[in-house]
């Protein structure tokens, strides 16, 4: 799991919520804070093919996991099959996040591109265990808090992270997931979190190796995951983590980029 804000606290909603930040998926012991990160303006997510193959994603802001011994690697890799640079991260019992921060509007922003290449199955995930909540691929969207719409445990769990590192956590966090141990288009409630939502975008364990392209809907997918209006997108997170099952995993992530519908 891993966040935007970077805010850990040692409760569990919270834990999920500085991993939903990019992304909730470990049990979260504490996310190293980075102050003053750049707040982008506009949802121009920095593309991987027009990078360099062996360079460093210096775009993207790495969550670390403070009590996870390893950090997932994430480098930039030539693909031979797209015949482009790619994303690559990779995990060995290790956890951490990449998170591009900025502000967006879900519904006139609301179309989700990416795609990604599973290397390998997790044999010993399960989607609904805080133990077994890895995943070899997942990409986050996280929303903004808004104080006109937090529950009275939303804000004080808020007013303790304030008051401790400047920051709030996010209001909700989608999160796209590959997982071979649910059904395609399952909507999963984080083991952390009733604030973060995990849908299955591909169930298929033959998609390992396989580059799987993705379009998702993100106004309309938090409607039905939450039961309410999004509120405004503050960021997107990759991740790769294997730090709950003690595994190794590997994925690659073409570009990703968010754009109005047709």
């Amino acid at each position: 799991m891993a966040d935007f804000t970077k805010i850990f606290l040692a409760t569990s909603s919270v834990r999920a919520l500085a991993l939903a930040l990019a992304f909730a998926s470990s049990p979260l012991i504490a996310a190293d804070v980075q102050p003053g990160a750049a707040v982008h303006s506009a949802a121009n997510i920095p593309l991987f093919s027009t990078k360099t193959a062996g360079a460093a994603p210096r775009e993207w802001s790495f969550q670390a996991l403070r009590g996870v011994k390893q950090s997932t690697k994430y480098a930039y890799v030539h693909d031979d099959t797209l015949n482009a640079t790619v994303l690559e991260g990779m995990a060995d019992a290790a956890a951490g996040a990449l998170v591009y921060r900025f502000d967006g509007d879900a519904q006139s922003s609301s179309i989700l591109r990416f795609k990604w290449r599973a290397g390998n199955l997790i044999a010993s995930s399960d989607p609904k265990t805080k133990a077994g909540d890895d995943y070899v691929a997942r990409v986050y969207v996280t929303f903004a808090s808004d104080p006109q719409r937090a529950s009275f445990r939303e804000k004080t769990e808020n007013a303790i992270a304030s008051a401790i590192y400047g920051e709030v956590p996010p209001h909700a966090a989608l999160s796209y997931v590959f997982t071979h141990k649910a059904k395609l288009g399952d909507i999963i409630t984080s083991p952390y979190t009733g604030r973060v939502k995990k849908i299955v975008v591909d169930a298929d364990p033959e998609s390992v190796g396989k580059w799987k392209s993705f379009v998702r809907d993100i106004y309309d997918d938090y409607k039905h995951a939450f039961g309410e209006e999004p509120t405004r997108i503050s960021g997107i997170a990759i991740m790769v983590d294997t730090d709950n099952t003690g595994e190794k995993a590997s994925a690659r992530f073409g570009d990703i980029t968010l754009s109005a519908r047709p």
